[in-house]
């Protein structure tokens, strides 16, 4: 092996034993600081694994989790990609799955990183700038402080995804290779997080209909159209399960048409090293440095990634007219620029670097970045786990204690899914018909309607009645003291008019309705010992994952034979 090559296997060897330290620590601990969105995140892997122990696809309907009201998270929310990292982790606790499979993500970030660098510049450079990547920016985040498991999934394909997105708005002919690529990672992006496929095609149109204005360039346009045409066959389970759940007519998202924006001069201000909504310090430097250094000769080649990063930027603060654009569809639900646009910006500055010094000169900084980069998140990792040790309560489910929105605790296993946790008492892709105006307290549901969810009342002629509960993937059953001659029984389940339910008293099959809050509702039932809830998807969404796969492994070998071809 020759010094270069030791250098490159230092560098892997270095990022591997951080992530590795950092797990095992976690690992042992058995423990995750969770606050935010990473109670969400952590009850949609709960349920897929919930799921995947029975045997079955991972449900559309949350019955587990979200209090068990069979709240359609999963069948809203792409999941699909991180169905193989929690089937090959389903042996693990709960808690040290997603311990398990947030390092997976961070160490393929490296990886995928590496290997798209690599192929377009120096080896040992695309190993400095995979790490410092990975360790820093939303990347680390995810890891660190507030998980996000769709925009991390994402985020390990973002330097293929830049290259592959500027060879298709340069594309001068109908290229197969690049329409393979760009249908291969758009579904990856897809099956992760919908708003973020959103914001891709946003990036695209922009720039594809400034070339056709400017250039007259229609090729761009072909090549997206078809690519697009292949997206639809590719994520047909995701498109599927969204009409269907849809059309039954849900709740907005959270602050639709209220879109939230950062100041253009804040980006830079509140910049921090593991970033969300602002840019990263590391972006703030790379820039700087391009910017400040800025080779003319070889402005032909920087401007496209230049442009990319300049309509990021715009986008994601106050730049764009925001206040136009959130009473357009689709970007009405944006909530946050910086939160869809900003964290996306990470990538195009290494590859400017990269572009715009010789192999040695961007080594020389690469390497000072790099020593930066294990530091401070070496500190933001220890700062961050010493402080929730001091202040953060251990919270396994068995506590008095009712956690609201805005609190932080170290989660335990048993905790997941606990009654006591509030956070997940949310009115995202709940029926249309449940109320969800803001109230004074600052939730988005009534006090009543908190409490009805929160204890899962069951209200028999319009009264509160004690009952206990079991419930699986599928459903959930409530038991109760055998109460005689019922006229209306609501139970604390939701009902979508376009999904269909098996809902049985005593073990017999009864017709259903659905009450004005969104809740189903039986009338005149006798005797009433048993009520079980059943929902399993439309057997068509099965045979569409089969399809869908067929598909994307074909378009995977096609996608390898034109590589080899091209070599």
């Amino acid at each position: 092996m020759n010094s270069k090559y030791k250098r490159i296997f230092g560098i892997h060897l270095v990022f591997l034993l951080i992530v590795c330290i950092a797990t095992y620590i976690d690992f042992k601990s058995n423990y995750i600081i969770s606050g935010f969105d990473t109670f969400f995140h952590v009850e949609r892997v709960y349920e897929i694994r919930s799921a995947f122990k029975a045997g079955s696809f991972p449900g559309w309907l949350n019955f587990m989790t979200f209090h068990h009201v069979g709240q359609a998270i999963n069948g809203m929310y792409p999941d699909i990609s991180l169905w193989p990292l929690v089937y090959i982790t389903n042996k693990l606790n709960p808690i040290h799955q997603v311990i398990i499979i947030r390092s997976l993500i961070l160490i393929l970030t490296f990886f995928v990183s590496y290997i798209s660098i690599s192929k377009r510049f120096d080896k040992e450079n695309a190993s400095y700038v995979s790490a410092i990547y990975a360790l820093s920016g939303m990347c680390l985040r995810s890891f660190n402080y507030e998980l996000q498991l769709g925009t991390a999934i994402v985020l390990i394909f973002l330097f293929p995804i830049v290259f592959n997105i500027k060879d298709v708005i340069y594309s001068e002919k109908v290229d197969i290779r690049l329409i393979l690529n760009m249908t291969l990672l758009c579904t990856v992006v897809i099956y992760s997080h919908l708003m973020s496929i959103f914001v891709l095609y946003v990036i695209v149109g922009i720039s594809i209909v400034a070339r056709l204005i400017w250039y007259k360039k229609i090729y761009p346009i072909i090549n997206m159209l078809i690519s697009s045409l292949l997206l639809t066959v590719t994520s047909l389970p995701i498109l599927y399960r969204y009409y269907i759940i849809s059309k039954a007519g849900i709740q907005s998202v959270y602050s639709k048409e209220n879109v939230a924006t950062i100041k253009f001069i804040d980006i830079l201000s509140s910049a921090e090293w593991s970033s969300r909504t602002s840019l990263s310090i590391i972006t703030v430097i790379l820039l700087f440095i391009v910017i400040s250094n800025f080779r003319v000769k070889k402005v032909n080649l920087l401007l496209p990634y230049l442009y990319g990063e300049i309509i990021l930027i715009v986008l994601g603060t106050n730049l764009a007219p925001w206040s136009i654009l959130q009473n357009v569809p689709l970007f009405d639900s944006i909530q946050n620029t910086g939160w869809r646009f900003i964290i996306f910006s990470g990538a195009i500055p290494f590859i400017l670097l990269l572009v715009n010094f010789s192999e040695k000169s961007s080594r020389k900084i690469l390497k000072i970045l790099f020593i930066i980069a294990i530091l401070a998140s070496v500190n933001e990792y220890y700062s961050f786990h010493e402080s929730a040790k001091k202040n953060l309560a251990i919270f396994s489910g068995d506590d008095n204690k009712i956690l609201g929105a805005e609190d932080w605790v170290r989660l335990k296993s048993t905790g997941i899914n606990s009654e006591k946790l509030t956070r997940d008492i949310i009115p995202d892709y709940a029926p249309n018909q449940i109320n969800s105006k803001v109230f004074a307290n600052g939730s988005t549901l009534s006090e009543d309607l908190q409490n009805r969810i929160r204890y899962n009342q069951v209200k028999i002629n319009g009264k509160d009645v004690t009952t206990t509960r079991e419930y699986t993937y599928e459903g959930v059953s409530f038991n109760f003291n055998n109460v005689k001659n019922t006229s209306v029984i609501e139970l604390p389940v939701y009902g979508y008019k376009t999904l269909n339910y098996h809902v049985t008293v005593n073990g017999r099959n009864v017709p259903y309705t659905i009450s004005n809050l969104g809740f189903i509702k039986l009338d005149n039932i006798k005797n009433l010992i048993n009520v079980k809830i059943e929902y399993l998807y439309p057997k068509m969404y099965k045979y569409m994952i089969y399809f869908s796969t067929i598909i994307i492994l074909i378009l995977s070998g096609a996608s390898i034979f034109y590589f080899r071809n091209m070599k």
